[in-house]
């Protein structure tokens, strides 16, 4: 089963903690992939500037209209047990956040829900600048990852074809949206779902997934 998500979504985050819920209720191991799906391949216009600022300035909302969605999303994220700050959350390009993830995939054999957890709440509890690399650095430390490592990851090419393979892919099965998965048969459903609509999704989908 694949997972397409960008951690500057706040709704990845909140979808991701629905589905950790299912998967603790279904007897079958559930196998997840991580995709990147970037919500702004080429980056940001304004990286740095907090999320609220760019809603009213870049997105055509009004304050009334931002609050509106900014408390929509807070309220789904206290009832998975989330602080989301979404208005202070800063713009940043997360095309190197997420070469570090396929790092930290590669390093871990695949068990990186935990690593993604880091960088959700670096995001949008602490609101640091995924953007820096010291911030990233910062992560890449508390991973565990090899320096040396790192340091390819975030000076050179390394990973950039394997986040870009992932945004072909999803470009090429019409997946447009994030928080979205896939199962093996082609099923898909919104990450976002409700805890329900994903347990159902997850026995529909059958053993393979």
């Amino acid at each position: 089963m694949d997972v397409w998500a960008d951690v500057r979504c706040p709704w990845c985050w909140i979808g991701l903690r629905r589905l950790q819920r299912v998967k603790a209720t279904i007897e079958e191991s559930v196998r997840v992939r991580r995709r990147s799906l970037l919500l702004e391949p080429h980056g940001p216009v304004s990286p740095g500037r907090p999320t609220a600022q760019v809603a009213r300035s870049e997105w055509g909302m009004s304050a009334s209209q931002w609050e509106a969605r900014s408390r929509h999303i807070r309220s789904a994220g206290e009832s998975e047990g989330l602080r989301l700050n979404v208005d202070d959350a800063p713009m940043f390009d997360s095309n190197p956040l997420h070469r570090l993830l396929k790092l930290a995939d590669e390093a871990r054999s695949g068990d990186v829900e935990a690593v993604w957890e880091d960088a959700y709440a670096t995001h949008f509890e602490r609101n640091e600048n995924l953007g820096d690399p010291a911030v990233l650095r910062a992560l890449a430390s508390r991973w565990a990852l090899d320096e040396s490592e790192v340091h390819r990851t975030l000076t050179g090419e390394r990973f950039a074809a394997e986040v870009s393979g992932d945004v072909n892919t999803a470009r090429l099965l019409s997946v447009t949206s994030v928080p979205t998965v896939v199962a093996s048969n082609g099923r898909r459903v919104s990450g976002n779902a409700s805890v329900d609509e994903i347990a159902q999704f997850l026995l529909a989908a059958g053993p393979a997934r």
